[in-house]
């Protein structure tokens, strides 16, 4: 006796389709992540370092403590006076000398915004300002650790 003939597979028939592979795809998203991740890395660590830098930094501490009592800077920006924000750092050492920290940050008052240029370097008590020359709206710098008038404007050498 014979067998039944076993029907013909249909064409959509899931055991007759190729399987779909995904490899491309992961591919592309691995690539994509891959490229993304040092900005991402870059940004969040520099909004880290703004944030923590503005608010825990100890020279950036120092320096929000001498304008707020210095009558210069509350001379020519009026009162209060508040540091706004970090335009740029840097940062070095060196042996014998040791580290090294300058600062440029953004203030702002009532009269209007200005810059503080800061250069501290670290000390056994903690960090001790070397430098913090005060950079008016209208360009004239003023020395607020000797309080007195820098002559001229705005050094391009000496910046940070």
């Amino acid at each position: 006796m014979a067998l039944p003939a076993s029907p013909a597979p249909h064409p959509h028939d899931p055991r007759l389709l190729p399987r779909r592979s995904n490899g491309c795809l992961y591919g592309c998203v691995a690539l994509i992540l891959i490229l993304a991740l040092p900005v991402v890395l870059v940004g969040g660590y520099g909004t880290w370092f703004l944030y923590r830098g503005l608010r825990h930094e100890p020279a950036v501490r120092l320096a929000r403590e001498l304008v707020a009592r210095d009558g210069i800077a509350r001379r020519v920006l009026g009162t209060p006076v508040e540091v706004t924000g970090i335009q740029g750092n840097a940062w070095s050492w060196m042996p014998g000398t040791g580290a090294q920290n300058s600062y440029l940050l953004s203030l702002s008052g009532p009269r209007g915004d200005a810059a503080l240029e800061v250069r501290a370097h670290g000390g056994r008590n903690g960090p001790e300002l070397d430098r913090a020359t005060l950079i008016a709206p209208n360009g004239q710098r003023y020395d607020l650790l000797h309080h007195r008038a820098l002559p001229g404007g705005p050094d391009l050498d000496d910046t940070i």
